[in-house]
């Protein structure tokens, strides 16, 4: 089957922003699947990350790399991965939750068209499953995709998001909104469930890649096909997170941090250093950490739906401590973390708004700027396993959220010994030195800092002296600057 022209306009109406990077992967021929050092063949594998301002100009370039079986990410990265990719030669795909820029939509896949299946709704073709969805929306039981997509067999549906206070830019990927995110896309599989569409349950994460339009699917034989839905006025369809969760009953609770605290509760991703491994910012290890503790009360605020009353019962069958005391603990950090009075005051508030009920509701509640003052006056010191028993917070919730500080301490006992980690270490090195070649000392450096290697393994010196044990002699190059000084 011969493809159509690839669909690069309607990557363009997903990915809005011009600095946000889009990831691109395929699954290639079995004629064309590199293997790994025991000789298993790759089924999948990354193929570049562009930045999104210049995907037009550079695409007609590198639509041989996507006639087929290709995919493309639904939401923008911050960046590509710092070394280039061994089939293309082009920037390497970094695609981890962590990485995210941009939520530029939400989705579902739809598996339908599949002659042999079980599930109500299974069995309609891609466009028989797309009037459905039409009349779903018509009558008010999803709302309406902005775009809808045949698969090759199935359906996908999105829905672009904006940001909440101004919808002409995208939604920050930051990571409470990310937890909102997946608690949105489980909702619309849910109602899409519900109305005899088969939706894939498993598909819900944010660094989700779904097919190119214009590729083609090599199993179905069938170009992959974009369609841009419109309302009477002729304008696409576009929601801020918020609006979608009231359509779905979902608890949005909103709320940012102030710019400072923000900053330091960024990833490393976000930050660069001028030499791999160092850490300029240790000094401000004390605010970084209140400021991770305050990033982290806003992800369990966004997973619980907000907070609740003293002694009131979540979900999960932890006990709430009280409102009040909670929003004590988020001044206090944000105090600690740098923030002024006015953006304290300013988040708290927003954070009192969030809680169910709203705070203050009672006649014995006080106001958020006694509670600032009270902050103010005291200063406590937190354990994070004292800070895990206020929020009931477990292992396997902190890992699943994600959480940076507020963890249990058992999960530091699960850490591999350090035989383990030097092993992993060098196995990652030689596979790297297959597939890339030899690096020199710095880019390894990055490599091995990318991937998630500790600090120690992440500056010039134990990337030399790894190089040198895996019989590679390399030289490090000099940092430029002035000689240092000898006493007489």
């Amino acid at each position: 089957m011969i493809a159509q022209a690839l669909d690069v306009g309607s990557i363009l109406a997903i990915h809005r922003a011009p600095d946000g990077y889009v990831a691109f992967a395929r699954k290639p021929l079995p004629a064309d699947r590199r293997r790994d050092k025991n000789g298993k063949p790759y089924t999948f594998e990354h193929l570049f990350s562009i930045r999104s301002g210049e995907l037009r100009d550079m695409f007609p370039a590198l639509s041989n790399w996507l006639t087929q079986d290709s995919y493309v990410s639904v939401n923008s990265f911050y960046r590509a991965a710092p070394w280039a990719n061994r089939t293309t030669g082009l920037p390497e795909v970094w695609r981890s939750e962590n990485c995210l820029r941009y939520l530029t939509a939400l989705y579902c896949d739809v598996d339908s068209g599949r002659g042999d299946s079980d599930e109500p709704g299974g069995k309609l073709d891609w466009r028989q499953a797309q009037h459905k969805l039409e009349r779903l929306a018509d009558a008010g039981k999803i709302l309406q995709p902005s775009i809808m997509a045949r698969s090759g067999r199935g359906l996908y549906a999105l829905w672009l998001l904006c940001a909440e206070d101004d919808p002409s830019e995208l939604q920050k990927a930051w990571r409470e909104r990310i937890v909102l995110y997946k608690k949105l896309n489980a909702g619309l599989v849910e109602r899409l469930r519900r109305n005899q569409l088969p939706a894939d349950k498993n598909a819900l994460d944010a660094a989700r890649v779904l097919r190119v339009p214009g590729s083609v699917h090599t199993v179905a034989h069938r170009t992959v096909k974009y369609v841009i839905q419109l309302d009477a006025a002729g304008r696409g369809f576009v929601y801020r997170m918020s609006e979608v969760a009231a359509f779905l009953g979902i608890s949005a609770p909103g709320g940012e941090l102030p710019e400072g605290v923000r900053t330091l509760a960024k990833p490393v991703q976000y930050r660069k250093t001028q030499i791999p491994g160092s850490a300029p910012g240790r000094k401000e290890g004390c605010r970084k950490m209140h400021a991770l503790r305050a990033s982290d009360m806003l992800v369990l605020q966004a997973w619980r739906g907000g907070f609740l009353k003293r002694g009131s019962k979540h979900p999960d069958g932890s006990t709430s401590p009280g409102r009040r005391f909670l929003l004590t603990l988020y001044a206090g950090f944000l105090r600690g973390s740098g923030a002024t009075r006015s953006e304290i005051l300013d988040a708290a508030v927003s954070m009192a708004a969030n809680c169910r009920p709203r705070y203050p509701s009672d006649s014995d509640d006080v106001t958020c700027e006694t509670i600032i003052a009270d902050a103010f006056l005291k200063r406590r010191r937190w354990t994070n396993e004292k800070l895990c028993a206020i929020f009931g917070v477990t292992a396997d919730m902190a890992d699943a959220l994600e959480l940076q500080t507020i963890r249990p301490i058992s999960m530091r006992d699960t850490k591999p010994l350090r035989a383990n980690v030097i092993g992993e270490r060098l196995a990652f090195v030689r596979q790297y030195v297959e597939r890339n070649g030899v690096p020199d000392c710095r880019r390894l450096a990055r490599v091995l800092y990318a991937n998630g290697f500790s600090k120690s393994a992440t500056n010039q010196n134990t990337a030399n002296q790894i190089l040198n044990e895996l019989g590679y002699v390399t030289q490090q190059r000099r940092q430029a600057g002035r000689p240092r000084k000898v006493k007489a």
